[in-house]
C-alpha cells in the first residue's frame, strides 16, 4: 500500500474512532452516578432551619442519629425533622452581648426595609418636604413635612472578640449588620450601657501585664482611656453608670462612673485586692472575695452613699455568689467533694436553703423569683471552681428555671445529648421568650428558644 494511502486510511480510522466514543458518552450522558455528600457540618443560625444535617468529629455538631430521642426538652419533633431550641448565632468569638430594644423607622411602600445597623438608635428622625404642588390656577400649595414614623424592635449587640467590630441582629427580621468597624484587637471583655450605645473594651497591653479599658461611644469620633489594671466592673441596676475597682499600689480602691458625662466618685478602698462585684440596688453594691475551693470566702455589702462595708455572710469554701434584683436573696455555691453546691441565701432572715443541685451562680440569672441556669451534667468532684476558671475543665450543661420559692426545677433543654454548651454570661429579651448565652468552650454566642 502507497505511503500516502496508508496515511489517509489510519486518519480517518482515527476519526472514525473519535466519533464512536463521542456517541457513546452522549447516550449515556444520563446514566452517571450521582454522589450525596454528607460530610458538611451544617450550623443554623438564629431563626434558621435548625434539622442536623450529619454526624460531625467536631464536639460541637450534632449527631442526628443520637437525636431521635422524642422525650429530649431541647426538641422538637415536625414533619420528620429534629427542630433544635438551641441557635448559634455567631461563627466567631465574642467578648460581650447585650438585649436592648432599637428604634428603626418604619418604611414607607416606596422605601426598602433597613437592615441591621445602617441607622441605629436615630437621635434626630430625618425630615423627609414632599413635593410641591401647582394646582390649575397656578396657585402653588406650599410643600408638606413628613416626619417619619419609627417602631419599637428587640435587638441584640455584640463584640467581635479578635477585632473589636460591632455588629446587631433585629430579631424580628433576624437582620444581621455591622454597626463599628473600628479594629481594636484581641477584646478580652466588653460591656454596653443601657443603651447599647456605650461600651467599655477591656483587654491586655502586648506585655500582657497591664488591664487597659477603654470608654467608647458609638457615632462619636473620640473615647477615653479608663484608669489601667482595673480588675473588675459592674452596671448599676439602669445600666447608665459602672462601678469598677482600680489596683492601686496600698491595696483597691472602688470608684462609680456614669456612662454620659466624667463624674466619678470613690466610694470603696481595701488592702484585699481579689473582688468581684455586682452592683444591686441603687444604694448597693455587693462584693465577693475572688472564690478558691481551698479558701473561706466571704460577701460583704458596700453602701454607696456613705461607704460603708457589711459582712452579708461568709466562712464558705469556694464561694461564689450572685444576688436577685432587690438585693435580698443570693444565689451561691459551695466547694463539695461532690462539685460547687448551689443555695440561696436569705439575707434578712440569715437562712440557707440547699437547692440540691451542683453549679455556679456565674452560669446563671435571676428574674423576679425565678432563677435561669445553665447546670453542668459533669460537675462532680473537687477543684470547683478554680479548674473551671483556669480552662481545665469545661461542662456540658442542661438548661433550667428554679423557682426560688418552691425550689421546683423545670427543664428546658439539654444541650449534652446536642451540641455540648458551657454556657456563661446569660440574658434574657425583655418578653422572656428567648435565653442568651456565651458558649466558655469557644466563645460563641448562642440562644435558646423557651416557648
Amino acid at each position: 500500500m502507497p505511503r500516502k494511502t496508508k496515511i489517509i486510511f489510519i486518519t480517518v480510522f482515527i476519526i472514525i474512532g473519535v466519533i464512536m466514543i463521542s456517541f457513546y458518552f452522549y447516550i449515556n450522558r444520563s446514566k452517571t452516578t450521582t454522589t450525596n455528600d454528607n460530610t458538611s457540618n451544617y450550623q443554623p443560625f438564629l431563626g434558621g432551619d435548625t434539622t442536623k444535617q450529619n454526624q460531625s468529629d467536631n464536639p460541637n455538631s450534632t449527631n442526628g442519629d443520637q437525636n431521635q430521642n422524642t422525650n429530649n426538652p431541647s426538641t422538637t419533633q415536625t414533619s420528620g425533622q429534629q427542630l433544635s431550641k438551641f441557635h448559634k448565632i455567631t461563627d466567631f468569638a465574642v467578648a460581650g452581648a447585650t438585649f436592648f430594644e432599637d428604634t428603626r423607622p418604619i418604611p414607607t411602600p416606596d422605601e426598602v426595609t433597613l437592615t441591621g445597623g445602617e441607622q441605629p438608635n436615630p437621635v434626630t428622625p430625618p425630615i423627609k418636604i414632599a413635593t410641591p404642588i401647582k394646582t390649575k390656577n397656578n396657585k402653588i400649595i406650599p410643600p408638606k413635612i413628613v416626619t417619619p414614623k419609627f417602631e419599637i424592635v428587640p435587638s441584640i449587640r455584640y463584640v467581635e472578640r479578635a477585632t473589636g467590630h460591632i455588629s446587631q441582629m433585629y430579631l424580628d427580621t433576624k437582620t444581621v449588620g455591622q454597626i463599628s468597624n473600628s479594629t481594636i484587637p484581641n477584646i478580652y471583655e466588653a460591656i454596653f450601657d443601657d443603651k447599647a450605645s456605650s461600651v467599655i473594651y477591656r483587654y491586655l497591653e502586648i506585655n500582657g501585664k497591664i488591664i487597659t479599658s477603654f470608654l467608647a461611644t458609638l457615632g462619636s469620633d473620640k473615647g477615653e482611656f479608663l484608669p489601667s489594671n482595673i480588675i473588675d466592673v459592674s452596671l448599676s441596676p439602669d445600666r447608665t453608670k459602672f462601678f469598677y475597682i482600680t489596683k492601686i499600689f496600698s491595696g483597691v480602691i472602688g470608684t462609680t462612673r456614669s456612662f454620659k458625662d466624667n463624674k466619678k466618685i470613690q466610694v470603696f478602698s481595701s488592702s484585699i485586692t481579689e473582688w468581684l462585684s455586682q452592683w444591686v440596688t441603687d444604694q448597693k453594691i455587693y462584693l465577693t472575695t475572688k472564690a478558691s475551693s481551698s479558701t473561706e470566702g466571704n460577701l460583704f455589702s458596700l453602701n454607696t452613699t456613705n461607704g460603708v462595708l457589711t459582712k452579708v455572710f461568709g466562712g464558705v469554701l469556694g464561694l461564689t455568689t450572685l444576688t436577685n434584683n432587690d438585693g435580698s436573696l443570693v444565689l451561691y455555691s459551695s466547694s463539695t467533694s461532690g462539685g460547687p453546691k448551689l443555695g440561696i441565701f436569705d439575707i434578712k432572715n440569715h437562712t440557707t436553703k440547699d437547692l440540691n443541685l451542683y453549679g455556679l451562680p456565674e452560669k446563671c440569672l435571676w428574674l423576679n423569683i425565678n432563677i435561669y441556669c445553665a447546670i453542668p451534667n459533669n460537675a462532680s468532684g473537687n477543684g470547683y471552681p478554680d479548674i473551671w476558671y483556669q480552662g481545665l475543665a469545661s461542662f456540658n450543661d442542661r438548661f433550667v428555671k428554679i423557682n426560688s420559692n418552691t425550689n421546683e426545677v423545670t427543664n428546658i433543654a439539654d444541650s449534652e445529648s446536642e451540641t455540648p454548651i458551657d454556657g456563661t454570661h446569660l440574658f434574657l429579651t425583655n418578653k422572656e421568650d428567648q435565653l442568651f448565652f456565651i458558649n466558655k468552650k469557644d466563645s460563641t454566642l448562642w440562644s435558646l428558644d423557651l416557648n
